[in-house]
């Protein structure tokens, strides 16, 4: 298997600098137009105007691009939030909720043409291999530890300055991760998600568990 980077620096909004990035461009275009059953090396190559060839120089099969383009499109995804200064623990916790809810505001994802829009797909689509693929299921497992660590974190920095009760952050980060991964598949396969109302219930929720009385 080839190498990984720890993350690329490009955006997908920018314009590809060398190979690689076209590559990743043109997947997550792919992934778009087609979803991960109309997925091939030779639609991806197509789309970068490269031959299969140059796109199997740097990956071994269709899975090692997948994974690839998984590390480089979670860092585009989490980025900005990653990047943030926040004033409080209770606006940073919002924040993190928001996203996962509402999803990313476009800058980071740009549209496809013909496709519409695309928030939260790609990250459905091949989270969607874990359910019979070893390596995909670990690399996600991992994304979801990184996300509950987040998320408890806040929590317990928020019991330190005395914002949120003190309540156990693991078993809180647990709930609202499980909340905005289903907000997330929501959004990504149905037209259902009513993602107000379920951010008033957590308002709710938080108002009764994590705020003080």
């Amino acid at each position: 298997m080839t190498d990984r980077d720890d993350g690329p620096s490009f955006s997908f909004v920018s314009e590809p600098e060398d190979t690689r990035e076209r590559i990743m461009q043109a997947t997550f275009e792919t992934v778009q137009a087609h979803g991960f059953a109309g997925l091939s090396i030779g639609r991806i190559a197509d789309r970068a105007d490269l031959s299969k060839s140059s796109v199997y120089h740097f990956y071994d099969d269709k899975d090692d691009l997948l994974l690839a383009f998984l590390d480089a499109m979670l860092a585009q995804f989490g980025g900005p939030l990653a990047d943030a200064d926040f004033d409080d623990p209770e606006t940073e916790l919002w924040t993190l909720v928001d996203f996962g809810l509402y999803g990313t505001t476009g800058e980071q994802f740009p549209p496809v043409d013909g496709v519409g829009d695309v928030n939260g797909r790609p990250y459905v689509e091949l989270r969607s291999q874990a359910t019979h693929d070893d390596e995909y299921r670990d690399r996600f497992t991992d994304i979801d530890a990184s996300m509950h660590e987040r998320l408890a974190t806040v929590i317990d920095r928020g019991i330190d300055d005395g914002v949120f009760r003190p309540v156990d952050p693991d078993r809180t980060a647990q709930f609202l991760l499980t909340v905005l991964l289903g907000g997330l598949f929501r959004r990504a396969t149905s037209d259902g998600l009513d993602a107000d109302a379920v951010r008033s219930e957590l308002e709710a929720v938080v108002d009764d568990r994590l705020l003080p009385a």
